[in-house]
Order: structure tokens, then C-alpha cells, then sequence
């Protein structure tokens, strides 16, 4: 009898609503797989007081549940030949002894999940800091909700078997600003300003559009600012207009024409913050609003102003749009005794030349300038960090080489002679800077 026996799962014994006692657990697994077959289509349903009453409904599929007959068949106690002799010759029934289905996720299925729930109770808006004629605003951070996901995985099993919607579990997000951080913001840090003329209307829209999207921006310690993640793309759809431009060394036209005014006035600020410069470029030609070395060029998708807060207290960043000028403060815990100076050195110039080109269109021998062209310059920055009056520290920012324009003159048919390019006359006759058509290298 000892040699034929075959050991079964004690009787009485459920897993979730499958009774399976009495059965081999292969048998036993195969009853799993038969009801399984028969719930894989259903929903899985949720619920939050979050949702305003909402529940949400995803296909076992969707999720990527699955049963694991072998886990849930493991751990299921089996007799022997003496227990079930005894069971054989008693009128008792023994009690019922229940486990739970084992069912697994799809590893991507929970981040997915997660997002969709927490954008649907709402997500983390963060903090913000605004500054207004000497006094603070503070808008504290919602930290928004997070999907428990061990808890959740707990529950879907019962959910499965139960037809039932579950309660989602979510845990309140810890906040990245903290209220009693966000209040140590109490000082202007660093102030800059830059200048421009008030009548080129499309351009001073997209200083103002692009600077408004960076007011009130907070940075923990240690976090890092982009200027293209904090402005986007610059588009029409987006807002920004067409205007001037520099692109590959000269005047052009382009959509947020202008903006690098605002890269430049804020990595100013953040210099004389005293605040880690991560990634900055300077423009093809030399901008009028700021002296060479000084300037940040930015183009969404390739070149970007990033600096990181490295202050051991939060800082915020405030700006201010006025008529014919554009201001950036750094706020936060100031260090009276700390001040600094911004240096060049090595500073070199030099004439990229002119040419002339047959238009003809234009009179004979009338002349047009069709692009008033650059000098080229070369210089290497430094900051210069005071502590009490006494340099403690020169810090090498880079060297900023502007290769310049060449200045392109029209003529009409039968020219006169045109004027060699080593000629002074050409060097001397360079025009200034437009400051209508200043903007970064590339497309803006």
C-alpha cells in the first residue's frame, strides 16, 4: 500500500475560488489553468475618493497578468498515507484551508500604471518663487500622489477572483522643496540687467514670453537649470514670433528671434551668483547688449544654458520685463561676504574681410550693403570670487571665439572697382551691431 500511494492535497483546500483538495498538484495546476482561461478577458477595476467617483477599468491583458500555476500549486499542504487513513475512518471534515492565486505583471505594465493614475488625481505642481518691489511670494510645492505599487500587487489577486473594484493604494509624494526650505529664500542673491530698443515688437514679445516662462522657478541644492526644458521649443504654435537672428555668421530671420537676450541676461546672474555653469556657448558674432566673453546662445535641441544650484539652500529665479530693459535676480540665503567680479584676458580681434556680388537688380553702379558683417574676436573669462574684500578663488569660464561676418555689398551691373578686402577703408567702414536683429547662432 506504502509503494502505490500517491500523495494528494489535503482536502478542503482552496485557491482563491478553486477548490483543489483531494488532487496531485499537477491536477491541481491543470484546475488552475481551466479557471484562468475562463477570467483572462475580464477587467480589472479601480477606485479613489481621488477620482471624484471615477473607476477605472484595464483588461488583465493590458496589465500583463498572468497566472503562475506552479507558484500557486507550491506551497499547498499534501497528506499522507496516515492522515488520510485517519481521514478515511472519521466523521469530521476538516477545515477549510484557503491560498491565494499567484499571478505576476508585466514589468512595464506598474510605471504606466502609476503615470496614468497620477495624472488623473492630479500630479506634483512645484514650487514657485516670485519677487515684487521687496517682498516674497511663496507658493509651496504639491507634492501630488504615487501609486503604492507592493500594496497594490497585493491586491490583485484578490481583485482577480473577487470581480470586485479595489481601493488604489496611494501614498502622498515627498515634496522636493520642502515648506520650511522654500521659506529660507530670503535675499536677491545677484541682479542683472540688460538693454533694448523698445520698437522692434516682435522681438521684445519673445523676451517677454521667454523670460515669463522662467519667473518663479525654483532649484533645490544641487538641481540643475535648462534653459530649453524651462522655455520649449520655439515655436509659433508656442507663441514666439519672427525675428532677427544670427545664423552661421550672419543676419537672418527666424521664429523666437531674440531670445538668447534672455539666455545672456540670466547666465549673468547666475554668474555673479556665484552658481555652477554646466553648459554655455557664446553666439557666432558679438551681441551689443552685452561685452564679448559675457553673452549665452541657445538653440532648442543643440546648444543650451544649464547652470546648477550649488548652494546648500533653495534659490529661485525672478525676472522682470520693462520697456526697453530686461532684468534677472537669483534669490535665496545671500553671503554678505562674498563678491565677485567677471575678467578677460587675452582678447584678440580681427577683420573676416568683405566681398562684393553683382545685382542686377540695382542701377549700374549703385551699391547696396546686404550684409553689414562682424569683427572676430577671441577671449578667454574668468570669475573672480571675493571673500571680505580678498580673491579666494579664479575660475577659468572659457574661451568665446566669434568668428564674425563677412561684410557682402551689391553692386550694379558694370561695377566699379570693388575694394580689396585688406583694404582699412573696410575695417574702418564696418557698421555696429544692430541690436534689432540680435539672437542666437542657429535657428533662433
Amino acid at each position: 500500500m506504502a509503494f502505490k500511494f500517491e500523495p494528494r492535497i489535503v482536502p478542503n483546500t482552496v485557491v482563491g475560488i478553486v477548490p483543489v483538495g483531494g488532487l496531485t498538484k499537477p491536477e491541481a495546476a491543470r484546475k488552475l489553468r481551466i479557471w484562468w482561461e475562463s477570467v483572462k478577458g475580464s477587467s480589472l477595476l479601480l477606485s479613489s475618493r481621488l477620482l471624484n467617483g471615477k473607476t477605472l477599468s484595464y483588461k488583465f491583458s493590458e496589465l500583463g497578468i498572468r497566472l503562475d500555476d506552479e507558484a500557486s500549486v507550491e506551497p499547498l499542504p499534501m497528506d499522507d498515507m496516515w492522515e488520510r487513513a485517519k481521514a478515511a475512518v472519521s466523521s469530521e471534515s476538516p477545515e477549510t484551508k484557503r491560498f491565494e492565486v499567484v499571478l505576476r505583471m508585466r514589468d512595464d505594465a506598474l510605471p504606466r500604471l502609476r503615470e496614468e493614475i497620477e495624472n488623473l488625481v492630479g500630479g506634483r505642481r512645484p514650487a514657485r518663487v516670485f519677487y515684487d518691489k521687496g517682498q516674497f511670494l511663496r507658493v509651496p510645492e504639491v507634492a501630488g500622489v504615487t501609486l503604492d505599487e507592493e500594496a497594490f500587487k497585493k491586491l490583485i489577486p484578490e481583485a482577480v477572483t473577487s470581480g470586485q473594484p479595489i481601493e488604489i493604494p496611494l501614498v502622498e509624494s515627498e515634496k522636493k522643496v520642502p515648506d520650511d526650505q522654500l521659506d529660507l529664500i530670503t535675499e536677491v542673491v545677484s541682479e542683472f540687467s540688460t538693454r533694448f530698443p523698445v520698437r522692434q515688437t516682435s522681438r521684445n514679445a519673445n523676451l517677454k514670453a521667454a523670460s515669463a516662462k522662467i519667473n518663479g522657478i525654483v532649484l533645490a541644492p544641487g538641481e540643475r537649470f535648462s534653459f530649453n526644458e524651462a522655455v520649449g521649443r520655439r515655436t509659433l504654435k508656442n507663441g514666439f514670433k519672427i525675428a532677427g537672428v544670427y545664423k552661421n555668421g550672419r543676419h537672418d530671420l527666424g521664429v523666437g528671434g531674440g531670445i538668447c537676450q534672455v539666455s545672456s541676461t540670466l547666465y549673468n546672474a547666475a554668474l555673479f551668483a556665484n552658481l555652477k555653469i554646466v553648459r554655455r556657448q557664446n553666439h557666432s558674432m558679438p551681441v551689443a547688449y552685452l561685452p564679448v566673453g559675457r553673452d549665452a546662445t541657445v538653440d532648442y535641441g543643440a546648444i543650451d544654458l544649464v547652470f546648477e544650484n550649488s548652494y546648500d539652500t533653495p534659490i529661485a529665479i525672478n525676472s522682470v520685463f520693462a520697456p526697453g530693459r530686461l532684468t534677472f535676480r537669483i534669490l535665496g540665503k545671500k553671503d554678505p561676504s562674498l563678491s565677485i567680479k567677471i575678467h578677460n584676458e587675452g582678447h584678440q580681434s580681427w577683420n573676416p574681410g568683405a566681398k562684393t556680388i553683382v545685382d542686377k537688380t540695382l542701377p549700374a553702379g549703385k551699391r547696396k550693403v546686404v550684409e553689414k558683417g562682424s569683427l572676430g574676436h577671441s577671449v578667454k573669462t574668468y570669475r573672480l570670487v571675493y571673500r571680505d574684500g580678498k580673491m579666494v578663488k579664479k575660475e577659468y569660464l572659457g574661451r568665446s571665439h566669434y568668428k564674425g561676418g563677412v561684410r557682402i555689398t551689391a553692386i550694379g551691373a558694370n561695377p566699379k572697382p570693388a575694394v580689396p578686402n585688406n583694404d582699412a577703408s573696410v575695417r574702418d567702414n564696418l557698421e555696429p551691431e544692430d541690436p534689432l536683429l540680435n539672437g542666437p547662432h542657429g535657428t533662433e
